[in-house]
């Protein structure tokens, strides 16, 4: 387990981004929770504000990212544990205890209609959670970190690799009307004026005055939004005087935009942030353009789009066989079975993350599935053990993917008819990583003579690919 001193630069400075700027009173803030663009839903109490600091009722944060809660009621006493970090919080009181060691909090504990309510930044802190504020929406966005030492069941071929980026010192929360806040984003006099934001019936376009606009953009559900962030660029004067509380809104003649809203997200660095609200899902298509400082994209519809990923290939060969076969054979020779009878179905757009003998690495992989807008990502594997280990292992990793896990464990359980070695939580980077449902499955055991010996015939990978087709079509409503 990574140790606390341990968490990336990344974390402590995303920080920065909580909602900690003055919001009005002690009321409801509307503030909306996602976990790795899982939307959050608390039926009982509201996030809100507390003296600049964002408190959630403590289950729907902690259960998400896998650490247990208890209550001592003699007490008052909060006990939140994963792995070896234990926080120990009592109600109304503004002293906690980090791994034995005290630490003061900016905003006690609270009780409210039956519900334990936690400072977010401060469990955050010590949970490994990357946030991330949006101001436009008021919404903040929560990504879980990986565990150093954490380890899946099966080998160590693509185990999240964990490293140490080195210790860093916690910054200071953001001070109200400094610039530090989303709130009031200070002026950047290196960053580019983007000058115009339109949306067409066809197609958004963006302009700055110079330089080059290369966003990171993003499909976000619940509601259905598309994201671009536009880095190295402000807002120009015709566009800074539409917004109110740094929020501008634009109307759409698109048949599939409500509206575009558009922000100076950030300013280090200096960052516009342009929203399309959506009708209904949508796909974006970046348009080429001969301007680096012109930049184009299509908003067309959706169109249901699944990644099959043939795990190893080329010089990672995975787990050797039994009988000294590779795993990168078995996984490429199942996963294109799988393509063939996918792409039967007009509705659906197969995409391989290899089709051949290569080399794609972990990264890469999951990139490819982010980029294209992927509805799912599959990840066929072989696996290895003692010889006297059999059966079929699915792995997930984060809550939004387990639905999909079990459809696909049921139908490949079924037509492999090895033992059930049931659905597992891992941290397999191609799992992990990708932002849509996404699924490994270890069909069989490479080190087991009856596992092997049918896993590397056509008629058992015939079948193999039609379960994991029945699976994605199941998943996916497609009747």
């Amino acid at each position: 387990m990574m140790k606390f001193p341990a968490f990336c630069l990344m974390l402590l400075v995303c920080m920065l981004l909580l909602p900690t700027y003055a919001m009005g009173a002690e009321s409801p803030s509307g503030i909306m929770l996602y976990m790795n663009e899982k939307k959050l839903v608390s039926n009982e109490v509201q996030p809100r504000i507390v003296s600049g600091n964002t408190i959630v009722p403590v289950r729907i944060i902690v259960e998400e990212i896998g650490a247990k809660v208890t209550w001592d009621e003699s007490t008052r006493k909060v006990t939140i544990v994963k792995g070896d970090m234990n926080i120990q919080l009592v109600i109304d009181s503004k002293t906690a205890l980090i791994k034995g060691k005290k630490e003061s909090l900016e905003v006690a504990p609270i009780i409210e209609k039956g519900n334990t309510m936690l400072p977010l930044r401060f469990i955050g802190q010590f949970m490994g959670i990357e946030f991330k504020w949006d101001s436009l929406t008021s919404s903040v966005h929560m990504f879980k970190k990986d565990d150093s030492d954490s380890k899946p069941v099966t080998g160590p071929i693509d185990v999240v690799d964990g490293h140490n980026p080195g210790e860093v010192t916690p910054p200071k929360p953001p001070v109200p009307g400094t610039g530090t806040d989303p709130g009031t984003i200070k002026p950047d006099p290196n960053a580019h004026l983007l000058t115009s934001i339109v949306l067409s019936e066809k197609e958004l376009s963006v302009a700055a005055k110079d330089g080059s606009l290369v966003p990171t953009m993003m499909k976000l559900s619940n509601p259905n939004r598309i994201v671009f962030d536009f880095p190295n660029t402000t807002l120009d004067p015709s566009l800074q005087k539409l917004l109110v509380n740094n929020a501008g809104e634009l109307p759409s003649k698109h048949p599939l935009v409500e509206k575009v809203r558009f922000s100076n997200f950030a300013d280090n660095p200096a960052t516009v942030r342009i929203i399309l609200d959506l009708k209904g899902p949508a796909d974006y298509r970046v348009q080429p353009s001969k301007l680096t400082n012109q930049w184009t994209a299509s908003i067309v519809e959706h169109q249901l789009t699944v990644v099959i990923d043939a795990g190893h290939g080329d010089n990672d060969p995975g787990a050797l066989s039994i009988t000294g076969k590779h795993e990168k054979d078995f996984t490429l020779a199942t996963a294109k079975k799988v393509e063939k009878l996918l792409v039967q179905d007009k509705r659906v757009n197969v995409l391989m993350s290899r089709s051949d003998d290569t080399f794609i690495p972990l990264d890469d992989r999951v990139s490819f599935g982010n980029d294209n807008q992927t509805d799912l990502f599959l990840s066929i594997h072989g696996n290895s053990a003692k010889a006297s280990v059999s059966g079929t292992e699915t792995y997930y990793n984060r809550p939004e993917s387990l639905a999909f896990a079990n459809v696909i464990h049921k139908n490949v359980v079924a037509a492999a008819g090895f033992p059930d070695r049931k659905v597992r939580q891992a941290d397999f980077r191609v799992i992990t990583k990708t932002t849509m449902p996404a699924v490994l499955v270890e069909v069989g055991y490479l080190s087991n003579k009856n596992d092997e010996s049918a896993m590397y015939k056509d008629a058992f990978q015939d079948k193999i690919a039609a379960s994991i087709v029945a699976a994605i079509k199941e998943y996916l409503n497609l009747k």
